[in-house]
């Protein structure tokens, strides 16, 4: 699912290829596009090759062509693989394992998640469940989650296995902490300069639960809060979500998937606070950018978020949308140089060069 819009699974990828040229490898990264294509940069190779639309995902894509990606890993005969894909890629891990090459799974998603969230009533979806888990374990040498909240659905296959050590590993995600700074710059083209704003960077899908973000500002609204809520991201559900916010004349601004990582965090450090509604988050990167902007960070107490933020630079909170509105004027009163200051500090403790660093050691141990 690594796409032009993709979030913190694009990033993932590519700020961990990215350490791992600094540090001496050759990496081959494949990724889903329209068509073939290659390009390098020092010892860093991308190859896209054709993925196939996935239905209302807002231009995902998967890769069918395995026999492709095949020929890429024979060609770049790598010592590693990292898989992202677990749809479609599983045959390819457990070939490459076949083979000798050391094979590990980023738990980028939670499986009950995700189905709970688009199919909840599909027949049989615990057995299903368990069934891909299980097959996802035995096709890799380890799967890699972020948080504990990530491991869990793996944990619990694992609770009675005696093998099951070294299967399972946790490996938090990083921050770029040059580009995402405490320091906002000219945003005025993007925002109403005359109000404090709170940000929301998502995706517009329905595992996201963005129409919650709607119950917040109809709660502010009804609260003569003088506070904007400013929306970044796509997806499938965004037109509709515009044209319901302009029909209430709600005060939310929707400014499109921005492409411009500058300009992002200039919009992160600018806000009062970050709102990550989303459920099922496992890690929740764009909250922990706006952690090293300096920008106090609400979230959902169901999601892994709850484990990247701390008590004195974030909240985690039901879903509750009068509940939400009162955090956010309680933020609001808080002093903004403390807050900046605890957020960053926080943010300090995650950092790429880290994640590959424990990466690495995870392949080396194994190889």
């Amino acid at each position: 699912m690594y796409g032009p819009k993709s979030g913190g699974l694009r990033t993932t990828v590519d700020a961990l290829a990215s350490q791992y040229e600094i540090l001496g490898h050759q990496v081959l990264t494949v990724v889903p596009g329209k068509g073939y294509s290659a390009k390098q940069a020092g010892d860093w190779t991308q190859i896209t090759v054709p993925g196939v639309v996935v239905p209302f995902t807002g231009g995902y894509r998967i890769i069918l062509r395995r026999g492709v990606v095949r020929n890429e890993l024979v060609r770049f005969n790598p010592d590693v693989l990292e898989l992202s894909d677990r749809t479609t890629l599983l045959k390819i891990a457990r070939w490459a394992r076949d083979r000798g090459i050391q094979t590990s799974f980023f738990a980028h998603e939670r499986l009950d998640g995700v189905i709970n969230a688009f199919a909840p009533g599909l027949p049989w979806k615990t057995k299903l469940i368990k069934y891909w888990n299980t097959k996802t374990l035995n096709s890799v040498d380890c799967v890699v989650a972020t948080t504990d909240f990530a491991a869990h659905e793996f944990r619990e296959l694992l609770a009675n296995d005696a093998s099951a050590e070294g299967r399972l590993v946790k490996v938090p995600l990083g921050v770029d902490l040059l580009r995402f700074q405490s320091v906002a710059t000219d945003v005025s083209n993007s925002v109403d300069e005359v109000s404090d704003y709170v940000l929301a960077c998502t995706r517009f899908s329905k595992e996201k639960d963005p129409e919650f973000l709607l119950d917040i500002a109809r709660e502010l609204k009804a609260a003569n809060t003088k506070c904007r809520m400013v929306l970044a991201g796509d997806g499938p559900q965004r037109v509709g979500l515009q044209e319901q916010a302009a029909a209430e004349q709600l005060p939310i601004e929707f400014l499109g998937f921005v492409t411009d990582k500058a300009k992002l965090a200039s919009l992160m450090a600018g806000a009062r606070c970050f709102l990550a509604v989303g459920p099922i988050e496992t890690f929740g990167l764009a909250a922990l950018e706006s952690l090293a902007c300096g920008t106090y960070v609400l979230c959902r107490d169901s999601s892994a978020i709850s484990e990247v933020i701390s008590p004195v630079c974030g909240s985690a909170l039901p879903r509750d949308a009068k509940l939400w509105s009162q955090e956010i004027e309680s933020v609001l009163s808080m002093d903004s140089a403390k807050v900046s200051n605890q957020a960053r500090l926080r943010a300090e403790e995650f950092s790429w060069d880290k994640c590959a660093s424990n990466m690495l050691k995870i392949h080396m141990r194994a190889a």
